[in-house]
């Protein structure tokens, strides 16, 4: 490759990296696509980190994914509910599965969502669980009812809602906009400016 378009590319990709950075130093953190083991653990280490800078200010988490597993899930949520810090969060684009219930994490009346982002909620689903034989298949949805009653149970919670009736509505994919998010308890307010 030619060396001048390797220097283009390697300033680029340094720019994208140096915005993020600085970011995360201004407490303004992006969780975007899948979120793997090792996205969950980067946002929980830069969580402990700002919070041990200041336990009074704001951190704002955008969140724009398709979720991830439970585990690295619960995670963030207990890094989150750990943290002295307010934790902004806010859905841009989309907010789906499991992400949903990062962002109903946010400290009460910091929770937002912009104009057209959607969100999607819905029960764990056990795809992965029924690959394997059935002493492991037994144990694993045992942990995977576990995990679902957990993630209803502080789902409700943060949207104010009963846990029988949190499952009821969630028994299948609902799908929201941002406003009938904010109708449902699961943003405090709709982020937009009319032009």
């Amino acid at each position: 490759m030619n060396p001048l378009i390797l220097e283009k590319i390697n300033r680029q990709e340094d720019q994208v990296t140096d915005v993020f950075t600085e970011l995360a130093s201004s407490r303004i953190l992006f969780i975007n696509g899948e979120i793997s083991d090792s996205l969950a653990t980067d946002i929980c280490a830069t969580l402990i980190l700002k919070n041990a800078e200041s336990q009074s200010e704001k951190i704002s988490l955008f969140i724009n994914s398709n979720g991830g597993h439970i585990r690295d899930i619960f995670t963030i949520f207990d890094i989150m509910n750990i943290i002295d810090a307010p934790i902004e969060t806010v859905c841009t684009g989309a907010c789906m599965g499991t992400a949903t219930l990062l962002l109903v994490a946010g400290n009460a009346g910091m929770r937002y969502a912009t104009t057209n982002s959607i969100i999607s909620f819905s029960q764990l689903e056990h795809d992965e669980y029924t690959m394997s034989d059935l002493t492991d298949a037994t144990s694993l949805l045992k942990r995977l009812k576990r995990d679902n009653q957990n993630m209803m149970q502080y789902f409700s919670k943060c949207v104010k809602k009963t846990y029988q009736s949190t499952l009821k509505t969630f028994e299948k994919s609902k799908y929201f906009d941002a406003k009938e998010a904010l109708g449902y308890g699961i943003i405090d307010k709709v982020i937009g400016k009319s032009k």
